[in-house]
């Protein structure tokens, strides 16, 4: 008799269900008759702590350790020792059949990484990864050689789960990062090296490679606004000396000539002797929102502005009405008259049609309020039509000019006039050119301060429409002239 210590012994639970085993009722007999080598294979099997399995013979008889039998659920262990394969394995026989087949052949092993091979164990039906090769056991008394088959394999399903979240989880942040233009960074400070992705390294003006690399922390400060540098160095190392969160808003330079608006937010992280090791944070640019804002404030400041105008406007034509001469009911029918004109000036600031207007629409309904019987005024000009939010732009720029003639020019008087005059030059550059002069009025000296009617003027005019906006100061009344491309304002 053969012991069956030699092959069976130890092995743990399926050890002792191995040597318990009636074989001699199965089709491989009794464990004295078995080859040497199913004898070889099966003891690596029980000695070992890596999950691993044997399918022997034609029938594929099956064998396994204490390692594997943790991946088996109640509805095969322990019946799956001593059982046909392809029983066992009905539902994933489509899968692993064929690869059994081809070791049996004896075409050669085979290796299978985080593959799925779905299982039914715990009373459901789970999707489960395995890492997993079948290799030969030789017997040269078996056909092709080969006895059986051995699987030495691993359930890596909580791995592959872990690599999907993080895949995912790098996903979404790759989707934020890409909508909100935000960048990452990392400061090793004891090296001195700033690791950046490609969307922070640009927005401070570096390039992909020399951020994947490393680059010192004043070669980022380098590209930040003059007047923002002293304090983000300084914010920079408050935050490493406090350990408190991190966040500043500067500006940075670019190669192009743009200026832009960087959020960073970071922290400061430390070693266990409390050194500062590391500075890792995260950059959005914010350019378009202190875009808005500054806007913002400057149209707070124009409606602020244009209140105080509305309120000199109304003094003015209610004083120049009732200094006419004219009886009270003159004067109220002229005074509501010259209100409901204003009225209009306002719509055509506040909102117009969006095919545009003609310019010559725009300069009317500007100067209605002050126009009287329009015998103080001339306007000539071609046809021009205008964008909206040239329209607009135009509109305010009269606006001004005719509020300080009315307060200080031409209009302050009743023997003041004013000239407007636009034309339009000739192919390819086609240059809108118009010229406001005022004639009649009150001495005429050039202002000792620039006012915020004037700012707005350039800031529309210039600013919006790269017009080139210019005034003289002859005694004879005030010249505003403007030019500008008419693509530009068409």
């Amino acid at each position: 008799m053969i012991d069956k210590r030699e092959f069976f012994g130890g092995g743990g639970e399926m050890g002792a269900l191995t040597r318990a085993y009636d074989w001699g009722s199965s089709v491989l007999g009794p464990p004295e008759t078995w080859s040497q080598s199913l004898r070889t294979a099966l003891r690596i099997v029980l000695s070992t702590q890596h999950p691993m399995f044997i399918w022997w013979g034609p029938d594929l008889v099956q064998f396994y350790n204490d390692a594997y039998r943790k991946t088996l659920g109640s509805e095969r262990h322990p019946s799956a020792l001593g059982q046909r394969g392809a029983e066992c394995w009905k539902e994933i026989w489509d899968i692993i059949g064929p690869q059994i087949d081809l070791v049996m052949r004896g075409d050669g092993a085979t290796w299978h990484e985080d593959q799925l091979v779905p299982l039914t164990r715990n009373g459901q039906r789970e999707d489960v990864w395995w890492t997993y090769g079948f290799g030969p056991i030789d017997d040269p008394l078996a056909p092709n050689g080969i006895g059986g088959v051995l699987v030495v394999c691993n359930d890596v399903t909580e791995r592959h789960r872990s690599f999907e979240a993080l895949a995912v989880s790098q996903q979404r942040l790759g989707l934020a990062l890409s909508a909100g233009a935000i960048g990452t960074w990392d400061w090793h400070i004891q090296t001195d090296l700033v690791f950046a992705d490609e969307r922070f390294a640009r927005a401070c003006g570096l390039g992909a490679e020399e951020s994947r690399a490393g680059a010192p922390i004043s070669r980022y400060l380098r590209n930040v606004h003059p007047e923002d540098r002293e304090r983000l160095d300084s914010s920079l190392k408050k935050a490493i000396e406090s350990g408190d969160e991190y966040a500043e808003e500067y500006r940075v330079e670019r190669h192009d000539g743009a200026t832009r608006w960087i959020l960073s937010r970071g922290r400061c992280y430390r070693d266990g002797a409390g050194e500062p090791v590391r500075f890792s944070g995260a950059a959005i640019d914010i350019t378009e929102r202190k875009e808005a804002e500054q806007h913002r404030m400057f149209l707070v400041d124009e409606l602020r502005h244009r209140g105080r105008n509305m309120l000199a406007m109304v003094q003015a034509i209610a004083n120049q009405t009732l200094t006419e001469g004219s009886t009270i009911s003159d004067a109220r029918e002229k005074l509501g008259s010259r209100l409901a004109a204003l009225s209009r000036t306002q719509d055509v600031l506040t909102g117009i049609g969006a095919d545009g207007v003609d310019i010559g629409q725009v300069i009317h309904t500007a100067m209605e309020p002050h126009a009287g019987d329009w015998g103080r005024f001339a306007l000539k000009g071609p046809k021009v039509d205008v964008s909206p939010r040239s329209a607009v732009a135009f509109a305010l720029a009269f606006h001004e000019l005719a509020t300080n003639a009315t307060k200080y020019g031409a209009l302050s008087t009743s023997d003041g006039r004013v000239d407007v005059e636009w034309t339009v030059g000739a192919e390819p550059d086609r240059a809108f050119e118009l010229r406001w002069s005022e004639s009649g009025g009150p001495p005429v000296s050039p202002p000792t301060r620039r006012g915020f009617g004037s700012r707005l003027l350039e800031r529309v005019l210039s600013g919006e429409f790269g017009a080139v906006v210019s005034s003289s100061y002859p005694v004879s009344g005030v010249v505003w002239r403007v030019v500008t491309p008419l693509a530009k304002i068409a």
